[in-house]
Order: C-alpha cells, then structure tokens, then sequence
C-alpha cells in the first residue's frame, strides 16, 4: 500500500494551479502515492482528466454556507489519508478540519502573487488556518514576506517551483499562421491568460496599438476567458485589427509556436504557467516585473520585463521585439534552454515526493526548505 493523499480544491476549471494538480498527481501515482482527488464547488476540466486516472469525488457544496455540503467534505476523513493537499481557501479550511480528524498532516499550495488582493474574510479564514498547516507549498522566493503575513510559520514554508511537461505544438507555425490570415514577416505578441483584473488585458491591448502605430507589421493575439471578456473585446473593436480576440482555446501551444513572442501583462502574480510553457515551445516572453516572473524570464537573454502598469513601456518592449527578429530567435533558443535546466517535470514532483513522504512518517515538516 502506498501513502494515501486527498487533494482537496473548490474546483478543476482552467488555471495554473489547476492545470499544475492534473499534471502532477499522474506523476506521483507512478511513484507509488495513492492520490484521490475531490473538488468542492465544480468539477471542471481537470477534474474530467483526473477522473481517467485517480479515484475521485465531487462534493458539490452549493456555497460556503452549505452545511450539508461542508458535511459531505468532512466525512472524506474517512479515506485515512496520511496527508490532505489543499488550494484556495474553503478547501483550506475544510482539509484542516478533515486533516485533523483523520490525524493526517495538512499542505496548502499558495500560487498566488505578491500584493495578490484578498477579501477581508478570505484574509480572515486563511489567518485562521495557516498557522495550522503542518507545511505551505509557495512557487516563488517572492511570496515569503506574504505568506508569512498571512501566519504561515517560517519553518513550514517550501519553495517549489511550477513546472510545465514538456510539449511541442501540434501543427507548425506556417499551419497556424494560415488559418489566422497572418503573413510570415507579420510580428505576433500573444497574451494567454484569465481575463481577470489582476491579469490587466486592457494593458496588453493598449500597448500592442502603441507599438501597431509605429509598426504595422504587430498584431495581438488574446487568448482566454474570464469577467473581462466584454470589457476586453469591446477595447479589441477599437484597435481597427491591431488585435483581435479569439477567447478560450484548445489549441494554446500552436498559437505559442505560431508566436514571436508570448506575453503577461500582470500586476500580481506567483511563477504562471503561460510562462514556462512559452519557454518550453522556445518563445521569447514579454511580462511585467512582478512576482516571480524573474525566477523564469533573464532580462535581454530570454525576454523582456517592463514595470507593472507601463503601457508606453510594454510597447517599446515588443517594438524592440519586431526590429530585430534574429535576437528574438535567440531568446527564444535560450528560453528553452532555461525551461531544461530549471524548469522540468521531474525536478517539481521529487519536490513534491520528498514533503508528502516526510509529512506521511510524522516527522513533521522537512528540516529544510526545498528551493531550487
């Protein structure tokens, strides 16, 4: 029998924290863990996927406020995990409780960003339970004074960094670009993100009509959903073609590979995925100084990074970008060397193994941090 773990999340859509749990819980089944996987409030996606490979449960709580449905989450306690993996804050206060029952130890996985905004009674909950937590995933050096602000014990905090398999688009550039109208000596900038307020869309598509104005060969691309999306596309109709929005895909890496360069415009973010996927298709990327995208992106070597909020600054970055393909090419070729080095699969779920394993004997959190 292997040592048995319940994840816990509210729920499996699309993200990065999501997209991290479905690639990560295969992986640590064939290293002899027994995952099952609950969500609380939606399936998903992820969960769907999960589901062909790893026992799982739906909880389907109505609110924060179902007590039936809190009810149904508590009596997984009955699974006797030796550990309970938890993501967002109802499930960390429910796999706490569930964790405590079952005499397990609880992990929580912050992915969030510095200065990420939290409602006061998410702020409040999470205060509740942090000091709790026998150890706290964060996926950024960048996230420690936060974390610790939130009452998370210094000597339970690990640093593992996201990591992404390594893919390669399905169909080539010259493919992509035919079917989006896009001539090859066009300069493409892609956004892939949630469109959410955090993520700042209405920044991107701002600066690529900067850059369109000084060179027309740019166009933007904005792939993703979210509560911005009207908001977003009607900024998109005033940019006469300058950018256009394709929504929610499929197809994420082909239009990376069919990209010059892959872009975040966030103003809080942890280490996302967009990035180390753009790095593992060998593209160049164009974020803002946030978070920890400097974990990923080397200034000049591998992409550019420009201040949150600096539209005229993000413009003059994908300018740069359009004036010198050769260089872009180059970045791309060392981005992907970085992804190699730093950012494989195996390096996170050994990470990952080492805490469960430790946690599951009783010895209490690893006495050192694991960084990489």
């Amino acid at each position: 029998m292997g040592t048995r773990v319940l994840f816990l999340y509210s729920g499996l859509g699309v993200g990065g924290a999501e997209r991290q749990l479905a690639a990560l819980v295969p992986k640590l089944r064939d290293r002899g863990f027994e995952p099952f996987v609950a969500t609380l409030r939606v399936r998903g996606r992820f969960y769907d996927e999960l589901a062909e490979e790893v026992p799982t449960s739906f909880v389907d709580m109505r609110s924060r406020w179902d007590l039936r449905g809190a009810i149904r989450a508590y009596r997984l306690w009955r699974l006797r995990p030796a550990v309970v993996v938890t993501h967002s804050v109802d499930a960390q206060v429910l796999g706490q409780v569930i964790a405590d029952r079952a005499g397990a130890a609880h992990v929580t996985v912050e992915q969030g960003g510095v200065g990420i905004p939290r409602r006061r009674h998410r702020a409040l909950l999470t205060r509740l339970v942090a000091p709790r937590a026998d150890a706290v995933v964060a996926v950024s050096p960048s996230q420690l004074p936060d974390l610790r602000g939130l009452g998370y014990r210094a000597d339970a905090v690990r640093v593992i960094p996201n990591t992404v398999p390594s893919l390669r688009p399905a169909r080539s550039r010259a493919e992509v670009r035919a079917e989006l109208g896009l001539e090859e000596d066009d300069v493409v900038a892609v956004l892939v993100a949630g469109l959410r307020p955090e993520k700042r869309p209405d920044l991107f598509v701002d600066g690529v009509s900067r850059a369109r104005a000084k060179d027309p060969r740019l166009h933007g691309l904005v792939v993703g959903d979210g509560e911005l999306r009207d908001a977003v596309e009607l900024q998109v109709e005033q940019t006469r073609g300058a950018v256009r929005m394709l929504g929610e895909r499929a197809d994420v890496l082909d239009l990376m590979g069919a990209a010059d360069a892959v872009c975040l415009t966030s103003d809080v973010e942890g280490l996302p995925l967009t990035v180390l996927e753009a790095m593992s298709v060998g593209r160049p990327v164009v974020a803002t100084d946030v978070g920890g995208l400097r974990d990923a992106v080397l200034p000049g070597r591998t992409g550019w990074l420009v201040p949150a909020g600096d539209a005229g600054g993000y413009a003059d970055a994908l300018l740069e970008l359009a004036a010198d393909p050769g260089r872009a090419r180059e970045m791309g070729e060392a981005a992907r060397r970085r992804y190699d080095e730093r950012f494989a699969m195996d390096a996170m779920v050994e990470s990952y193994a080492q805490v469960l394993a430790e946690l599951a004997r009783g010895n209490g959190p690893p006495s050192t941090a694991i960084t990489r």
